[in-house]
């Protein structure tokens, strides 16, 4: 497999597993504000997914 296309699928993999603990860490914390700001990381990642889903790729900023 071609190491860039490798790399990208990896970035992939990873940022599926990070909005899968971000949504576990929100449904289990209790403060408000940390809620907030977990929310906010999780919507910035999903964001991120969903242009990668439309466009084919995914931009790590």
């Amino acid at each position: 497999m071609n190491k860039k296309l490798e790399y990208g699928l990896r970035k992939i993999k990873y940022a599926r597993l990070r909005v899968t603990g971000l949504e576990r860490a929100y449904d289990q914390e209790s403060n408000p504000i940390v809620k907030e700001a977990l929310l906010t990381c999780l919507r910035k990642e999903k964001d991120k997914l969903n242009d990668y889903e439309i466009t084919g790729i995914y931009e790590e900023n």
